[in-house]
């Protein structure tokens, strides 16, 4: 099987769910992205471009349910992962700080602009979307925009530029995500890796 595996924050968690489940996976070679234990493959690719990767022909990948619901991928998700807890929220400045309904005409940073999207179109409030890729944080410090939408995990990085969390979003977590083809051609080595995570997962 091929795996694409994701950079950063749930890299580790990755690695360490797919041994628990009897996934060889030998140390990466540095600034290796793609290595193998002989059988299996590995690639590693940035979190944003995984469920991608996944959708064009990996057959399976490790995503935040953020990262999936912003590409809008079609892949088959089998499993909630227990990690990458966090959730997606707006936030502002505490001075200037509404509730969503109250931001008519309001501009918005962030990268997660799909969702962003869908979320204000919902309730009806027309909103300026600035995409940005990085520490959106700064956008309502520096006046180019009145609010973020992003994530968050302590809150310590909103406190950190003035910031305050005004409206979860959505709750995300790690995804495991099976691309739609291989689930039916290689349906008994899939299967049993989703009942082996499974497993894990329930603490068998």
């Amino acid at each position: 099987m091929r795996f694409v595996l994701p950079k950063g924050r749930l890299f580790r968690d990755s690695v360490e769910i797919l041994k628990k489940a009897g996934i060889v996976i030998p140390e990466r070679p540095e600034r290796v992205l793609i290595w193998s234990n002989g059988r299996d493959e590995f690639l590693l690719a940035r979190a944003y471009d995984v469920p991608v990767y996944v959708e064009h022909g990996i057959d399976v990948g490790i995503a935040g349910s953020d990262v999936v619901e912003e590409r809008g991928s079609d892949v088959f998700i089998p499993l909630e992962l227990p990690f990458g807890k966090c959730r997606l929220s707006i936030a502002m400045s505490r001075e200037r700080a509404v509730q969503p309904e109250d931001m008519d005409g309001f501009r918005i940073a962030t990268k997660y602009v799909n969702i962003t999207q869908r979320f204000f179109e919902k309730l009806g409030v027309e909103v300026e979307i600035i995409k940005l890729h990085g520490s959106v944080e700064l956008a309502p410090r520096i006046g180019i925009a009145d609010a973020i939408v992003d994530i968050v995990e302590t809150g310590n990085t909103l406190r950190a530029n003035g910031l305050v969390e005004v409206a979860k979003i959505m709750d995300v977590s790690a995804l495991l995500l099976v691309n739609r083809i291989a689930q039916k051609v290689k349906f008994e080595e899939i299967n049993s890796l989703i009942m082996r995570l499974r497993r894990v997962i329930n603490g068998a």
